[in-house]
């Protein structure tokens, strides 16, 4: 469960490394978020010469979170670190890949991303 201002990882090769999230979209009584939800972000670290500035706000989807999800055949998945991708439009990534493994639900949802592992 992601909340207001926390600090989560950048998956996608774009050389954001830390963002702050800052709002949740999904109207005024939006306490936290879960996987494929979209955020409003902050960048807070970024590498040297890098496209995107500090800074600057953009708008991402999470990926991954510590918090636990339930699949459909019972089984739970849950990952060691909060992260998300970065978008330049509504379904389509800013960076090039993603780094690490991902749910296969991103892949129902008809995010067009480039991935390297499903789960």
């Amino acid at each position: 469960m992601i909340l207001k201002n926390t600090v989560m990882f950048v998956l996608d090769k774009n050389g954001v490394i830390l963002v702050n999230v800052f709002h949740l979209y999904g109207g005024f009584l939006m306490l936290n978020s879960k996987f494929g939800f979209f955020v409003k972000i902050s960048v807070k670290k970024t590498v040297f010469n890098a496209l995107v500035l500090k800074k600057s706000k953009l708008k991402g989807v999470i990926i991954q979170t510590r918090f636990y999800q339930k699949k459909n055949d019972g089984s739970f998945l849950n990952y060691r670190k909060n992260s998300l991708i970065l978008l330049k439009r509504r379904l389509i990534s800013q960076g090039i890949e993603i780094f690490g493994p991902c749910n296969f639900l991103l892949k129902r949802k008809r995010f067009l991303f480039s991935f390297s592992g499903l789960i």
